[in-house]
């Protein structure tokens, strides 16, 4: 798989995420991982989109640490979904019921998780090919195209056959090693966080997707570098207390030499953050300073996501523009808006390419968005009918 992966021809403009020239078909031998919390909807009006945010990103750093740590996945809120090779299968299954197990027992979460082989997709007539988008020096994000991830979702949401039932293979420890949710939510710079997701009306249309980019940039003030919604000189860790009981959740910590050392870690850490010792720290500090350059706030698997730091007149621009693509039926589309981002941090390292960064809208973010970019493609298929 690495190989394979690191072989492909990365693009660098955004507006290329639908260019054919940079995508290769996945091999029919490999599997589509599929994580979809149940409900997510109803746990948002609850209150706890936090930790749905949370189990969303363990379904991607549970298997780069237990499966293999070069897997091509993307990451959508609620969920997510990960391209695992057939020597993988088993492995990745003891992950996905593992994952389903804990995410019940600590977080009162149900899952939709299970393995759907690409030769599957391919067989009902959907096509799945990879692309690889470098988004920064060190760090690069999966594409996806063809309508095979979208297929896959919907068979292990719908389909018992393609799901697995929990059981606790690998501890909770081991599930969500490396995971943490220490940051609070970070407050929009321009005044408000917009959570995008768009579909072409047309999958087979390569001229729609660069289009729609080129405008939402130039709505922004022509570069998606000054929409990046996380900005460190506005984040701040939560409490002490507030991150321990997150530590105690996600872990088997008991009071021992692992349960001391998080104590220490986390004494330490909550006011070096939050009272900005870590400037005169210069590891800390450089970490601090590239953690935007880390994060995956725009990627496409059909459709394309992103998260958006934008002023209030921009947010108007951006929804008349993408209401009147809608109405001319090449697009669907689905919006929300909040006040601030949310981050799920993966930290191997505080080097470059150690860390990985989950983005979305608070309040509802993608599970919201998604929720209207249904109805809008609901309402288009009754309108061709």
């Amino acid at each position: 798989m690495e190989a394979f992966y690191r072989q492909l021809t990365g693009f660098t403009d955004i507006a290329q995420i639908a260019d054919g020239r940079f995508y290769r078909p996945v091999p029919d031998d490999w599997y589509v991982s599929v994580v979809d919390v149940r409900g997510s909807t109803e746990a948002i009006e609850r209150g706890n989109y936090r930790n749905v945010n949370f189990i969303g990103a363990a379904a991607i750093t549970a298997q780069l640490n237990l499966v293999n740590p070069g897997l091509p996945f993307i990451f959508g809120g609620d969920g997510a979904t990960v391209l695992v090779t057939e020597a993988m299968r088993n492995n990745t299954l003891n992950v996905l019921q593992s994952l389903s197990y804990h995410a019940r027992e600590s977080f009162a979460l149900e899952l939709h998780a299970g393995l759907v082989p690409v030769s599957t997709l391919r067989a009902m007539g959907k096509e799945l090919q990879i692309a690889k988008y470098l988004s920064g020096e060190f760090v690069n994000q999966a594409m996806f195209k063809g309508g095979g991830m979208t297929l896959a979702e919907t068979l292990v949401k719908n389909s018992a056959e393609f799901r697995c039932e929990p059981r606790p293979v690998f501890s909770k420890t081991e599930i969500f090693s490396g995971l943490t949710c220490r940051w609070q939510p970070v407050p929009s710079g321009n005044g408000v966080t917009l959570s995008i997701l768009i579909q072409p009306r047309d999958e087979n249309d390569a001229t729609v997707l660069p289009r729609v980019i080129a405008r939402i940039e130039h709505l922004l003030g022509g570069s998606f570098a000054s929409a990046n919604p996380i900005r460190m000189d506005n984040a701040r860790y939560h409490s002490f207390l507030h991150n321990l009981k997150r530590q105690l959740q996600a872990s088997d910590i008991r009071c021992n030499r692992v349960f001391f050392r998080t104590l220490y870690e986390l004494m330490m850490t909550v006011p070096l953050f939050n009272l900005k010792g870590f400037r005169w720290i210069p590891g800390m500090q450089s970490y601090v300073d590239r953690v935007p350059l880390h994060c995956d706030f725009k990627k496409y698997d059909d459709t394309l996501r992103m998260v958006l730091d934008c002023s209030p007149s921009g947010y108007r621009a951006i929804e008349e523009y993408l209401q009147s693509e809608q109405r001319l039926g090449r697009i669907c589309f689905g919006i929300h808006v909040s006040d601030a981002a949310q981050m799920t941090c993966y930290v191997e390292s505080m080097s470059d390419g150690g860390h990985l960064h989950f983005v979305d809208g608070t309040d509802g973010g993608y599970a919201l968005a998604a929720k209207q970019l249904k109805q809008a493609l609901s309402d288009s298929e009754t309108q061709s009918a």
